[in-house]
């Protein structure tokens, strides 16, 4: 992703000698590089041994929909180093990423602005890609969301894009927060968009009608799962919705290719957090605990919104 071959190829085919002369790489090991890339399925070589992207290519290029470069971005190099104590992680629970860069995931991001930027453009990306299929879910009724741990604004800001009538708060830590003014800016939502600095462990701006958890609770084990929605549930009155966007992994895995992201997933996360992906009864379960009563399930790509309704009774 660092030589951004694939938008080289965007307008047409291209030799190893020209794509040498763009990304300043030796020809001869760019062309190694790039047959092994073609044996891949990400490029396809022509007879006369000119180079273009096949369609696993073109979504590593830059803005294009459904691009995963931010994603691709985002795991070189550092997950790649905490998969390399994926013995380690299975054998005493320690997530890799502690024992490659010697803390966790949110230390290293708190440190590193570089993996930072990284990091926020991949999650933005996500957000992007399926907000327009859950602004499509019921907010009729509802006035005011709340995106916990929202970063970049991109879930909450598209959802206002298409629902005039919502207000909208994005709360997340302070370096989570960094670009969130300019990009709802962008989206022209901004005057109808609060943003507020929490620590979804601790509070999270009371009184939305809609709560919205997009790859927030995967990313931590049962526990401090359970502790983000009783802090949700704390801040919300009875009849409040919750909507965790997540991976969900199917009770009987297959071959099946949802399956397969759901389940490299829950190994990411365990690797890189400590954290998993659940199954919906799972998730129900901590739905249970939180005083929040499970409404449904609704499919968004590789995605699903699992919604809950805020009983009467507060968690403890």
């Amino acid at each position: 992703m660092e030589l951004r071959i694939p938008d080289l190829l965007a307008e047409g085919a291209m030799s190893a000698e020209q794509l040498s002369a763009a990304t300043h790489i030796d020809t001869d090991r760019l062309r190694r590089l790039l047959r092994g890339l073609v044996a891949l399925g990400v490029f396809e070589q022509s007879g006369d041994g000119r180079f273009s992207n096949t369609a696993v290519g073109e979504m590593f290029r830059e803005g294009v929909p459904g691009s995963r470069r931010a994603q691709t971005r985002m795991l070189i190099p550092e997950s790649y180093r905490a998969w390399d104590h994926l013995m380690e992680t299975l054998r005493t629970g320690v997530p890799g990423h502690k024992l490659a860069h010697g803390g966790t995931l949110w230390e290293t991001i708190a440190r590193d602005p570089d993996f930072a930027a990284r990091f926020n453009d991949a999650m933005a990306g996500n957000s992007e890609q399926v907000a327009e299929l859950v602004g499509r879910l019921d907010f009729a009724t509802a006035h005011l969301i709340v995106d916990v741990g929202g970063g970049e604004g991109a879930l909450a800001g598209r959802i206002l894009k298409s629902h005039p009538h919502l207000r909208g708060i994005v709360c997340d830590l302070a370096p989570g927060l960094a670009e969130t003014r300019d990009y709802l800016e962008g989206l022209g939502v901004a005057d109808r968009c609060d943003i507020v600095e929490c620590d979804f462990f601790e509070s999270v701006p009371s009184g939305g009608d809609v709560y919205l958890l997009k790859d927030i609770l995967h990313d931590w084990d049962d526990e401090h799962a359970q502790t983000i929605l009783a802090v949700c549930r704390r801040a919300t009155s009875p009849g409040a919705r919750i909507m965790i966007v997540e991976r969900l992994v199917p009770s009987r895995v297959t071959t099946e290719p949802g399956h397969l992201n759901a389940a490299m997933t829950d190994l990411q996360m365990m690797v890189q957090l400590g954290g998993r992906e659940r199954t919906v009864e799972e998730l129900q379960r901590l739905f249970e605990r939180a005083s929040f009563r499970l409404l449904g399930t609704h499919p968004v790509g590789l995605w699903n919104v699992v919604e809950g309704l805020a009983q009467g009774v507060d968690p403890g």
